[in-house]
């Protein structure tokens, strides 16, 4: 097996990936598409800590290998490959508990899916419905993510919840808001994210020229939102995000990076506000799955661009220049087949 792996800041080699764990317990997988996130390109420019390994948060592939297992795996079926694995070494892990206190993350903390295969174990692998697009598959995390959300915010159908942020992963949140009969409103400053989000069926979605607060005090009959969600890696003041809540509000941190954000707590602390960093989702991924099957969360208007294997490297130069140049990337899909 083979991959695109970190070895220097902004450098990336072909190397050959040693697998460590026993290969009799795990199924091999042939990566077809992979995905380049923010992620990624910040890990690749030396900008957020991660180890030296192979990168890409997010990949689909075929069954080459099914081994022996109780899920039902057969060779030649098309999978979702799980992010993430527990790291055997906090207090949870070694007490036996359910939920590992320290995630491991593909691509961040070991080997992700710009490579050939992936050996896995088969508890890891969902098998997907032909209803699902094969493109869709890769934001299964960001989807579960976006569940994640709404559960720890404890958001009601009729809900108001201002989204500050219209990247990728806050339209996927705002739709999932929508399918359980919530009302986002969505804030940003990039004008093709709002024309997205306004092609994506998002009714509510203010531009930079808006007044933000003056416009959601007039959605909400002058009541804020008890709920407000700001994205990491918007490029928005977390200050617009504290204005835009109601008294003892909730106002969760999340996003699909670890982008650094400076911020002042003072209006938080005014308004009593309820602070809450989100992350993970990793118990989701069925229910993400089964989203997508039935057509709740539309990704066809996110604008994506498209690379191969051979091209990796070219590919994280381009993102890491565009992201110095524009503060934007376009999440890239890599073909592998």
């Amino acid at each position: 097996m083979k991959g695109w792996k970190i070895t220097a800041p902004s450098t990336v080699s072909e190397q050959e990936i040693v697998e460590t764990a026993d290969s009799s317990a795990l199924s091999k997988v042939k990566i077809t598409k992979a995905l380049i996130t923010l992620s990624d390109v910040l890990s690749f420019k030396g900008e957020i800590e991660s180890n030296n390994v192979v990168l890409g948060r997010a990949g689909i592939g075929i069954v080459a290998e099914a081994g022996a297992n109780l899920f039902g795996l057969e060779k030649g079926q098309y999978v979702y490959v799980e992010a993430h694995k527990s790291c055997a070494e906090c207090y949870n892990c070694k007490s036996g508990l359910s939920k590992c206190s320290n995630m491991q993350i593909a691509g961040e903390d070991y080997d992700g899916f710009l490579r050939d295969f992936v050996s896995s174990p088969p508890e890891k692998l969902f098998v997907l419905p032909e209803s699902v697009p094969k493109l869709d598959a890769l934001f299964i995390k960001d989807i579960s993510l976006a569940i994640a959300v709404v559960d720890k915010l404890g958001i009601q159908k009729g809900d108001y919840v201002a989204i500050v942020g219209a990247n990728d992963f806050g339209n996927i949140l705002a739709q999932l808001l929508i399918y359980y009969q919530a009302v986002p409103i969505v804030m940003t400053i990039n004008e093709e994210d709002y024309k997205i989000a306004k092609d994506s069926g998002i009714y509510y979605v203010l531009g930079q020229e808006d007044n933000w607060n003056k416009e959601v005090m007039a959605i909400t009959s002058g009541r804020l939102t008890k709920s407000v969600v700001y994205i990491s890696d918007c490029n928005i003041p977390i200050a617009k995000a504290f204005a835009l809540a109601s008294h003892n509000a909730s106002v969760a941190f999340t996003g699909t990076s670890y982008k650094n954000n400076a911020v002042s707590f003072s209006q938080a602390i005014k308004k009593q506000l309820n602070i809450l960093c989100i992350n993970g989702g990793f118990e989701n991924t069925a229910a993400s799955i089964n989203l997508l099957a039935n057509k709740a969360i539309n990704l066809s208007h996110l604008k994506l661009d498209t690379s191969t294997y051979d091209a990796v490297p070219a590919t994280l130069n381009k993102m890491s220049e565009m992201l110095d140049s524009d503060g934007k990337i376009y999440q890239t899909v890599v073909d592998l087949i």
